[in-house]
C-alpha cells in the first residue's frame, strides 16, 4: 500500500477505495481522523496523482458544525512563557529564518 509524504494520514490507495465505494465525507473523515479541510487537501493530491476528478458526497456542504474555527494569523504563546521572557501580549515580532532556525525579533515601539 502506497503512503503519501504530505501527511501521515494521507493514504491514496485507501482514500481512492473509499471514494469508489461511495463513502461520504463524514465517513472518510472519521476513518482517517482528519478534518474536512484536510480531506479536501488529500482529495486534491489524489486527483493530481490519478489525473482524474473524484466526487465525495458531503465534502463541500458548508454546515456551521464543520466550519473550522479561524483565528487571526500568528503564533500564540502561553501566559507562563510570556512571563518568563518579559514580553507582553500583543507584542509584534519580525520573523527571521536562518538555516534550520526561526528567530522572532521583537519590533520596537517608537
Amino acid at each position: 500500500m502506497a503512503k503519501g509524504n504530505y501527511s501521515i494520514r494521507y493514504n491514496p490507495d485507501k482514500l481512492r477505495k473509499m471514494i469508489e465505494d461511495g463513502k461520504s465525507a463524514k465517513e472518510i473523515i472519521k476513518e482517517f481522523s482528519i478534518s474536512p479541510y484536510t480531506l479536501r487537501e488529500h482529495l486534491t493530491m489524489l486527483q493530481a496523482l490519478d489525473k482524474k476528478v473524484y466526487y465525495i458526497e458531503g465534502l463541500f456542504d458548508h454546515s456551521e458544525k464543520e466550519k473550522p474555527k479561524v483565528r487571526k494569523e500568528g503564533i500564540v504563546f502561553s501566559k507562563e512563557l510570556l512571563d518568563k521572557t518579559g514580553f507582553e501580549p500583543g507584542d509584534a515580532f519580525e520573523m527571521i529564518v536562518e538555516d534550520d532556525r526561526i528567530i522572532l525579533q521583537k519590533i520596537k515601539d517608537d
